[in-house]
């Protein structure tokens, strides 16, 4: 990537260089024009400055020295016979032509400005080179754009002390920015900013508060996974210690048989954590794709048929026929979908009923997942998104995961998430997720 400052500098001083070769080409060409009419006044008055009568024939080899070296007098008579010369070399033409007035001529000296007069009988021709002309055209042009030549090194400096101090800002900028602290960034100041990199502060400002709600997010992540960690891997010692210490075969199966059960709450607890962790809302969705949302439901029911068989509940899917595809990611939907499931299993008694709902609200597709369980206090449903949270009324065999799991990976659909009393029984909770409602995505 080139200089912002060498290619700032390139262009000005380039267009300052190109700027004063154009004013001097248009200024050589201006004064080439008025020495021209000079030139020619000239010639005019000194053919008519020539005394009226001419001087006999014998005088036209001398030469007369009130006349410029580098203008030439010829006089001749209607019989094309030289009777006067002065400063007349080689090369100069001869008067092909009888018309009167200002005439460019070549000839084998090269071009020549020439006044003709024709008077009393003879021909009066005066003649100077065009090259003389040029050369004091290009005289005065060049005296003219002297000063701008001189004055062009100092432009530069000056161009080049603009250009820093316009740049100064940036390199504050970068500054600040390089003086942040991962573990406390903080927005950057907008004061004495110039309006042309205010933009890009506030962008950074605004780069700076997802980073620090993401990092922040992350350490409360951390730290709460440590904690509820800890608690499963002191149990897990505390159960083996047990078994070490059984006294028959029958204590140690029974203590190894607790300790499988505390390994899988562990390892179920380990992959909420991972699962939680890929779907934070600040991750994005990984890919993007028009989801059959019935189809996805009856997969889901699919895999939980045979559990929900064996705890005796009725576990449905009602969909509507005009549900169509949600974009979004087939996978994360399928775990949110899992999630609400499995809960809501977890929750119904025995006889109980689950249905999963797909319809039309609002013209968007909302999910619903409805059972028949003990449900969930209003006072605590503000609070059971919140990670590792587990509501009293409804057991604490859970990792406290499952709706915080839920709540992001709608958050990254852009979906809503609300809680609600089952409205077809006396108990139970209907969960509702409304695609289009939230404000992530």
């Amino acid at each position: 990537m080139r200089s912002i400052r060498r290619q700032l500098l390139v262009w000005l001083l380039g267009g300052v260089l190109v700027s004063t070769l154009i004013a001097g080409a248009m200024m050589f060409i201006k004064v080439r024009e008025e020495t021209g009419e000079l030139f020619d006044d000239q010639l005019r008055l000194i053919a008519t400055s020539l005394p009226t009568r001419i001087v006999v024939q014998h005088q036209a080899e001398e030469e007369d020295d009130e006349l410029n070296d580098d203008i030439s007098v010829q006089i001749w008579d209607l019989d094309g016979k030289l009777v006067y010369s002065a400063n007349a070399g080689p090369g100069l033409p001869k008067p092909a032509f009888r018309k009167e007035g200002h005439h460019s001529v070549s000839s084998a000296s090269g071009r020549w400005q020439v006044f003709t007069e024709i008077r009393r009988g003879h021909l009066i021709q005066v003649a100077r080179a065009s090259r003389d002309r040029d050369r004091l055209a290009m005289k005065l042009a060049l005296r003219s754009l002297l000063p701008f030549m001189v004055l062009i090194p100092l432009l530069g400096l000056f161009i080049l002390l603009v250009v820093s101090r316009g740049l100064r800002p940036l390199a504050q900028l970068a500054r600040a920015v390089g003086r942040q602290s991962p573990s406390a960034l903080k927005p950057l100041p907008l004061a004495h900013v110039p309006p042309e990199i205010r933009p890009v502060v506030l962008a950074l400002n605004d780069l700076l508060a997802r980073l620090e709600q993401a990092m922040s997010a992350q350490r409360s992540f951390v730290a709460d996974a440590a904690h509820e960690l800890r608690t499963p891997l002191t149990a897990l010692k505390l159960q083996l210690q047990l078994a070490e210490r059984a006294g028959d075969d029958v204590q140690r199966a029974e203590a190894f048989a607790r300790l499988g059960q505390r390994l899988d709450r562990a390892s179920h607890l380990v992959r909420q954590l991972l699962t939680l962790a890929r779907h934070e809302p600040q991750m994005g969705l990984p890919q993007r794709a028009p989801v059959d949302l019935v189809a996805l439901a009856g997969q889901v029911i699919a895999d939980y048929d045979d559990l929900a068989r064996e705890q005796g509940i009725d576990l449905g899917l009602n969909a509507g026929d005009d549900i169509g595809l949600e974009p979004g990611n087939g996978d994360s939907l399928a775990i949110l979908l899992d999630n609400l499931v499995r809960n809501a299993l977890a929750h119904t008694p025995a006889g109980g009923r689950v249905d999963v709902v797909l319809a039309r609200d609002g013209g968007h597709a909302a999910l619903r997942v409805i059972d028949t369980g003990p449900g969930i206090p209003p006072a605590a449903r503000l609070r059971v998104f919140d990670r590792f949270y587990r509501c009293g009324d409804r057991g604490n065999t859970g990792s406290g995961l499952g709706l915080a799991i839920v709540k992001s990976i709608a958050d990254a659909h852009g979906a809503r998430v609300t809680l609600a009393d089952n409205p077809g029984a006396a108990s139970g909770l209907m969960v509702s997720v409304r695609f289009g409602a939230g404000t992530g995505g």
